[in-house]
């Protein structure tokens, strides 16, 4: 159940991280926004909360911004079924989220409903979040949410009627070294949606491979594909795809130019901040194979341009991404 799986599970000891994601596409307008809060409880200090929110222009990349703001204990709350998380002005519960976020003389403001009620879906399974290769566990509760209600970005505002996004949970003891993320949608035939995460955990000194999850929700049923592989097939903005099993491939591309991306800091439980570079804007093409006698016939070629919400992140902020939430 979507409100179930939206529950808080940190219990407020040393260590761990949780956040709670929303993204947006406007089909009006064709903007995107990604709002995000949470907290991460450092091993040797005070848990620290952070909002942090971003536009995203399909054509003006000068009105593209994020900002961040920081939130220490006690200036945040973990509540129950009724209200998720707040931290300063935000917060979010059961089909809604609103709050504001300011900085660097920008400010972004959102009061929005969201549809919820479809099953969630566990983006990593349990022995890849939290086994020999974990470090996170990211649950999907709502994956394909009709949004309506309004986002101010310094001073204009957007009634957003017709809008599409989802809403995610991440919680674990640490963050990832590297991971790529990425929410599909806006195909032709409306009810297909792909979701992909593909991450790297450190263990002592040493480096796991990269594990690749991808879902794709097809004829109303999802195919889920799992690689363990060693070199990442991504770099910043552009991300491979090459997954396989018995029955289904999908290959293609994940990408979004490094202006429509806005960098953001995450703080980390073990001190070490991340550096998620973000967008709502970003394109695909996948091609979905299926097994049939001689070999792999394509049954789907998946293109979606100026929809697609990825993030590449990791230790490292990268130069080519000149958009920083301010805060950061």
């Amino acid at each position: 159940m979507t409100e179930r799986d939206n529950l808080p599970r940190w219990n407020s000891r040393a260590g761990g991280h949780e956040a709670w994601y929303v993204t947006v596409g406007d089909a009006a307008s064709g903007e995107g926004f990604w709002l995000r809060m949470g907290l991460a409880g450092a091993r040797r200090a005070e848990p620290t909360a952070e909002v942090v929110a971003a536009r995203f222009h399909p054509s003006d990349p000068e009105r593209t911004f994020g900002v961040r703001s920081v939130h220490p204990s006690p200036d945040f709350t973990l509540g129950g079924p009724d209200r998720y998380f707040g931290a300063g002005e935000s917060e979010i519960g059961p089909g809604y989220v609103r709050g504001a976020a300011s900085g660097g003389g920008r400010r972004l403001e959102w009061d929005l409903n969201l549809t919820t009620g479809d099953p969630t879906y566990v983006l990593l399974t349990d022995w890849a979040a939290r086994g020999l290769f974990g470090s996170s566990s990211v649950l999907v509760a709502n994956v394909d949410a009709k949004v309506t209600g309004r986002v101010i970005a310094d001073g204009e505002a957007r009634e957003i009627e017709g809008g599409r996004g989802q809403q995610g949970h991440v919680f674990g003891r640490r963050h990832a070294e590297r991971w790529v993320r990425a929410h599909c949608r806006g195909f032709e035939d409306a009810d297909v949606v792909v979701e992909a995460v593909t991450a790297q955990v450190r263990r002592g000194p040493l480096l796991t491979p990269f594990v690749t999850s991808i879902g794709v929700r097809w004829e109303g049923r999802w195919i889920r594909l799992l690689r363990v592989a060693g070199p990442r097939d991504f770099s910043m903005g552009r991300w491979l795809i090459d997954v396989t099993d018995r029955r289904y491939r999908l290959t293609g591309r994940i990408e979004a130019p490094s202006y429509a991306l806005v960098q953001a800091r995450l703080e980390g439980p073990d001190g070490v901040p991340r550096y998620c570079h973000h967008t709502d804007v970003g394109s695909c093409r996948l091609a979905l194979f299926e097994r049939r006698p001689g070999g792999f016939d394509q049954i789907a070629m998946l293109e979606a341009k100026g929809t697609v919400q990825a993030e590449w992140s990791g230790r490292t902020p990268s130069s080519a991404v000149e958009r920083r939430a301010a805060g950061s």
